[in-house]
């Protein structure tokens, strides 16, 4: 698709994001109306407020997404202890790079009961030491340590990084796409 910016001259899509980013900026800096960003930049108005619009819509639809991902872990995770996480957890969380490993352990435990095995093979499976999936899975505690003098306590994992996560789930036979958060 391309935005025309005049009867002969069409923008390629990597043009109008970089003239998008311009005129946001400009827009969001210089605190600009879009038509005097529109000037700045050198393109009608009409295609300037195309674009800014477009942009508009286009984080509308990420917040919307964002706030459906978030919904759908609360609700996937029913009567967690949210207040224990620390700031980076929900941090990562929100930015979806990772998620409550509790997601991935109860697939795990299923699987499990189903199969009657181990998390043994599966860490076979994956190329990695039953200790740690067990570890990653919230499942064991993670030892205490000394590190630079100053020592950590043992203590669980909450979270699990999206791209362990979908190399666990895929090892179960699902795959990552129907697995709330991947």
């Amino acid at each position: 698709m391309a935005v025309t910016d005049s009867a002969n001259k069409q923008l390629s899509l990597g043009g109008a994001q970089a003239l998008t980013g311009e005129l946001v900026a400009l827009i969001e800096r210089d605190r600009l109306s879009v038509a005097q960003a529109a000037r700045s930049a050198g393109v009608p108005v009409a295609v300037a407020s195309r674009l800014v619009q477009l942009h508009a819509i286009e984080l509308e639809a990420a917040d919307t997404e964002l706030a459906e991902r978030l919904e759908d872990i609360e609700r996937q995770c029913p009567g967690e202890d949210w207040w224990s996480y620390s700031n980076r957890q929900h941090n990562a969380i929100f930015e979806g790079s990772a998620i409550p490993n509790r997601i991935v352990r109860e697939l795990i435990e299923a699987w499990q009961q189903r199969t009657e095995q181990g998390t043994g093979t599966l860490a076979a499976n994956l190329g990695i030491g039953d200790e740690a999936l067990r570890r990653s899975l919230g499942m064991v505690d993670v030892p205490r340590r000394v590190k630079y003098g100053r020592r950590y306590p043992a203590r669980r994992q909450k979270t699990i990084t999206v791209e362990a996560a979908s190399r666990i789930v895929r090892a179960l036979g699902i795959p990552p796409c129907e697995v709330c958060g991947l």
